[in-house]
């Protein structure tokens, strides 16, 4: 048996889009006949994302390390304005947080000695980073340099081309740094084609070893027999404005007061609930496994720039749920002629008007039940994610 090593820089009960996809991986590693060692930090139980059940197979063995509780320095806190020391320390966060790329999981840099020494012990076959955060890259990079493994990194969303980041960094030192996390890698995954096609034309002396391969859905149980006596539609995730513009979708939902719709997720807008619409914040992932199942129509709202594809587009693809998929950017007509192939998403654009029109459609014809699409399926992503490496 085979042995692989993870490293993830989030708790692996957090249930961010990221997280989600990096355990359906993990879980496939062990169904393919993997022996699977991952480390993780201690979680953050006071976090948004912070979910008790795992959702990992028990034959992962989860090591730890580093403090269930992430520093944050409090810049308005009126004790901390008398002391001088600690105004220049927060003066000094401040601007480091404007140049910032890897977030607050830079704390767990400290920690790659302590995991190389326990890896060292062990004869592992593969090492798998996984970032959201890129420090995970960082350890194993530490790592792979004073090892002899083969070694792949899979990833999120790219650096230098990033248009979500707030950050200030200049792109020339963002291609520095993601130049420098690309190298030692054997292997590089993206979870967007667009996003590897646009990685390999950028890092061209790296793109020999790059490889696109979708984000593993999740298996969704068969729905029961009972239907809804009204259609229900969810929005489920977050919507920060910077990343996706989902004011057109609400505006539609407060005009076709036929459906009742659900909009769960953190987000730095305040959508109004209407008599039709519900609006809570960020829940648990059981609490949400519940709305979910109760929802006949899925939907996945793309981002307003950039070529990144949310994880929940290839997540939703192993339900029955209907899935409409709504594109916006200056990349949305080629992201959809790539989606479409599957003949698996209902596709419309950002566009009040447009996305009213299906919604009135929902309402005419009903909601039928789909079929997951078996090409997103966990197993088989991961076989190719580690062979012949």
């Amino acid at each position: 048996m085979q042995k692989i090593v993870i490293i993830l820089t989030q708790a692996i009960e957090n249930n961010s889009s990221s997280m989600i996809r990096c355990k359906n991986i993990i879980n496939a590693l062990v169904q393919i006949g993997y022996e699977v060692t991952c480390y993780c930090p201690n979680p953050d139980v006071k976090s948004v994302y912070y979910g008790e059940d795992k959702g990992i197979n028990s034959c992962v063995r989860i090591e730890r390390y580093g403090n269930a509780r992430i520093f944050k320095v409090d810049a308005n806190n009126s004790k901390e304005k008398k002391n001088l020391k600690k105004r220049f320390i927060s003066v000094c966060y401040t601007l480091f947080k404007k140049v910032d790329v890897f977030g607050s999981s830079l704390q767990y840099l400290r920690y790659r000695k302590k995991i190389f020494k326990q890896i060292k012990e062990e004869n592992h076959d593969i090492l798998l980073t996984f970032s959201d955060p890129m420090t995970a890259h960082m350890i194993g990079i530490y790592c792979k340099k004073r090892l002899s493994i083969k070694y792949i990194q899979q990833w999120g969303d790219p650096l230098t081309t990033d248009t979500i980041s707030k950050t200030a960094l200049p792109v020339k030192v963002r291609y520095w740094i993601e130049r420098k996390l690309l190298k030692p890698a054997d292997r590089v995954c993206y979870v967007s084609p667009l996003t590897f096609d646009e990685q390999k034309r950028i890092f061209k002396k790296d793109a020999t070893k790059m490889m696109f391969l979708p984000t593993p859905c999740i298996e969704y149980n068969k729905p029961s027999s009972e239907k809804n006596s009204r259609i229900r539609v969810g929005y489920y995730g977050s919507y920060n404005l910077v990343a996706r513009d989902i004011r057109k979708l609400y505006n539609a939902a407060c005009n076709v007061k036929e459906c009742d719709f659900l909009f769960i997720g953190d987000s730095d807008i305040k959508l109004e609930p209407q008599e039709n619409i519900q609006v809570i914040n960020r829940i648990t992932p059981n609490e949400l496994e519940k709305y979910e199942e109760d929802t006949d129509v899925l939907v996945c709202l793309m981002n307003s720039k950039g070529n990144q594809v949310p994880g929940k587009v290839y997540h939703y693809a192993g339900s029955y749920k209907e899935i409409l998929f709504i594109k916006d950017g200056e990349f949305g007509d080629v992201i959809e002629e790539f989606f479409s192939q599957f003949n698996r998403y209902t596709f419309v654009e950002n566009d009040c008007e447009k996305i009213e029109a299906v919604l009135r459609q929902y309402v005419t014809n009903g909601v039928t039940e789909r079929t997951p699409l078996a090409e997103f399926k966990a197993e088989n992503i991961v076989r190719k994610l580690v062979n012949d490496i």
